[in-house]
């Protein structure tokens, strides 16, 4: 398998990056108020369920050579959002909320390092609410053969639960909309196809190639 090399995550970081405790993008989401309300599925989760971060489960993934590490680590990146809908492929969430249990319960004492070194709240409190939590995301993934969240206050749990119906309904109907991750791939998709055809236009004018192949280069939209 490939290697992702560190200028890859350090790119695919920023992209991730939306609002996020800590780096809130406006003061509707103050970190005073931190842990905010988690909701998974429409549900309101155990209180520090998305404070994966405090636990620092990134520290145990091996995002260089470990090819699922690194879908993994894009959950990590994305499970805390605050005021935004984020979702996953259902199959790869219950993988990764299964890895990510492994690691809490086969790493406890390190996690407990990590969490006695925080200032938001108590080691054991929050331990638990990750442990809970997870078994809960789990559940719901499986059984509503989904996976989408978010975090903030209660009325951000119902922009939640209409996002949910609206990705259900029949894909002709005009409320119908695409599950945050796969309009997130499509985006990405579009703009490496716009950046592809850039290159190969330029190929194009480089004088390297015959006629017909740049004609059928130039072609391309």
């Amino acid at each position: 398998m490939s290697v992702t090399p560190n200028a890859q995550i350090q790119a695919a970081t920023q992209q991730l990056s939306q609002i996020s405790v800590g780096h809130p993008m406006n003061n509707e989401y103050p970190d005073k108020d931190y842990p905010y309300n988690f909701y998974f599925n429409g549900e309101l989760m155990p209180k520090w369920g998305a404070s994966w971060s405090l636990a620092d489960i990134w520290g145990f993934l091996d995002t260089q050579g470990d090819e699922f590490h690194r879908d993994v680590w894009v959950l990590y990146c994305r499970i805390d959002h605050v005021g935004v809908v984020e979702s996953a492929d259902a199959d790869l969430f219950v993988c990764a909320i299964q890895e990510v249990l492994h690691i809490l319960l086969s790493q406890r004492e390190k996690v407990f390092t990590k969490l006695a070194e925080q200032s938001y709240g108590d080691p054991n409190e929050i331990y638990t609410g990750l442990i809970d939590a997870a078994f809960r995301m789990r559940e719901l993934t499986i059984s509503c053969k989904h996976a989408l969240w978010t975090s903030g206050y209660e009325c951000d749990q119902p922009r939640l639960v209409e996002i949910i119906r609206r990705c259900h309904l029949p894909k002709d109907s005009p409320e119908f909309i695409l599950f945050p991750h796969l309009r997130q791939l499509q985006s990405r998709l579009e703009v490496q196809r716009k950046c592809q055809i850039t290159e190969l236009h330029q190929l194009a004018q480089s004088g390297k190639l015959d006629k017909s192949l740049r004609k059928k280069l130039y072609e391309m939209r």
